[in-house]
């Protein structure tokens, strides 16, 4: 039969260097901004997509509801990508 003993080992003790200094708060983004950010760039990248799809349709029809729609995108777009820029425009 074997007996279980509990043996209790000393804790290590800090230098005193760890425990005179003052605890530090490191700054982390929210995960809800990077939330955020991850949905910006998905609706982003599903407008590219949209427009791809919508330039072939009118290249495809060629009729003014079609072209109508690429103008749409395109704008869309270009809001998009001036409020990722900062607002900035060149050229």
């Amino acid at each position: 039969m074997h007996v279980a003993q509990i043996v209790r080992l000393p804790s290590p003790s800090r230098s005193a260097a760890v425990r005179g200094a003052p605890a530090r708060v490191i700054p982390f983004p929210p995960h809800t901004d990077r939330l955020a950010e991850l949905r910006r760039q998905d609706s982003l990248e599903a407008e590219w997509q949209q427009l791809f799809v919508l330039a072939a349709q009118a290249w495809s029809w060629r009729d003014p509801e079609s072209v109508a729609a690429v103008e749409a995108c395109v704008s869309r777009l270009k809001n998009l990508v001036l409020e990722e820029w900062g607002g900035r425009l060149e050229g």
